[in-house]
């Protein structure tokens, strides 16, 4: 009898951890649709203007654009500036007039804050934006994914 009920406890405990796994992940439905990015970048034309904590836009590459974040001399971060929230829908992230490095979905409302990784601050997103990989190559800057 107790073998039994051993059995049937670790049969109910599968279960229920099968169930419960992709419940965990049920956000994470709101991924942007992939996009093949290779952006190169020229360190002293394209970048000359990027001083330290300042951000660029870089339009049509990515899914929505992408920001260009340069946390230092030779340290850089990109971001999709598509929502995680609302991935659909097609307006960008927008940069808030008052506070550089802070991007603001117009559909939700949710802020993404640069400088911790571009994870949302308020609103109803709970990923962070999507990031790219970047890397120097000579005086080249490359965003890839």
């Amino acid at each position: 009898m107790t073998k039994r009920l051993h059995i049937f406890v670790v049969f109910l405990v599968l279960m229920f951890s099968v169930v419960l796994t992709p419940s965990c992940e049920t956000n994470r439905g709101q991924i942007i649709p992939y996009v093949k990015v290779y952006v190169p970048l020229l360190l002293y034309a394209d970048l000359a203007d990027m001083g330290i904590g300042t951000t660029k836009i870089i339009p049509d590459e990515g899914y929505r654009g992408i920001v260009l974040y340069r946390e230092a001399d030779l340290v850089f971060y990109a971001y999709d500036l598509t929502c995680t929230e609302f991935p659909e829908h097609d307006k960008a992230v927008v940069e808030d007039e008052t506070f550089v490095g802070v991007f603001e979905c117009p559909e939700c409302g949710s802020t993404y804050v640069l400088v911790n990784g571009a994870y949302p601050n308020s609103g109803p997103a709970e990923f962070p934006l999507v990031e790219y990989k970047t890397s120097i190559q000579g005086d080249v800057l490359i965003i890839t994914n």
